[in-house]
């Protein structure tokens, strides 16, 4: 019998650039976080114990209750410019959340939805500054899993828009086929000067004019574009 496991070299983890409301979201920025990682470890909440023992019963009785919250915690070697290490801080500052997407080489992997809980860092004569990080999971982690199944479009939700000088709106791209193993996207404007996009779609009106967006998917390089107009406020 030949021994299951998984490598941990070249494991690739990934964090989302900015606040997201699902574990492994489509149309995000990934910071890669592989290069600047140690350690990452995994436990999952314990369940509460309810007793459940009747007089009836030969040996005490007990019955799972509601569960902790997951935890991860990333050991890392800080840096003043890691992108994803930012992130962190940032959602540990603001309270807000983050997408963590970890892929061992064969592919497979999990992404979870989290909370950063606590970080800290420590320096040391003849070493590195390391940093750590607590996050909580929220919900369960999503698997992923080594097959590749390619994207075949993209579509947006507005083929066109207007949108008045200083007001923002936001495209929702979707991806074909939902269960399409990489759905990132990323977003130009062909008259930034006329309209601003983000990474995440949200597009602000800066000066009167016409702006194509266009959302290219990061497999197979689809297409869609939105024709937006800009008004005087």
């Amino acid at each position: 019998m030949t021994s299951k496991y998984e490598k941990t070299q070249g494991t690739v983890i990934s964090v989302s650039a900015g606040e997201v409301s699902e574990a492994n979201p489509i149309g995000v920025t990934w910071l890669a976080a592989s290069c600047s990682t140690k350690e990452l470890s995994y436990t999952g909440g314990q369940k509460a114990d309810i007793e459940v023992t009747t007089l009836c019963s030969e040996e005490q009785e007990m019955t799972n209750g509601l569960k902790a919250p997951s935890e991860m915690t990333i050991g890392k070697n800080w840096s003043g410019y890691d992108a994803a290490q930012d992130s962190l801080m940032e959602a540990y500052e603001d309270d807000s959340r983050r997408a963590i997407r970890i892929v061992f080489p064969s592919g497979n992997g999990f992404a979870y939805l989290a909370e950063v809980r606590q970080n800290s860092w420590s320096a040391a004569t003849s070493g590195i500054v390391s940093a750590s990080y607590t996050l909580r999971i929220i919900g369960k982690p999503v698997r992923i899993y080594a097959v590749n199944i390619p994207v075949t479009g993209v579509t947006l939700d507005k083929a066109t828009a207007t949108v008045a000088a200083g007001a923002s709106l936001t495209l929702t791209p979707t991806i074909a086929p939902a269960s399409a193993t990489n759905r990132g996207v990323t977003w130009t404007s062909s008259a930034p000067g006329n309209v601003m996009v983000t990474n995440k779609g949200v597009i602000t009106g800066l000066t009167p004019g016409t702006s194509t967006i266009t959302v290219k998917t990061t497999d197979g390089a689809k297409t869609a574009t939105c024709v937006v107009t800009v008004t005087a406020a």
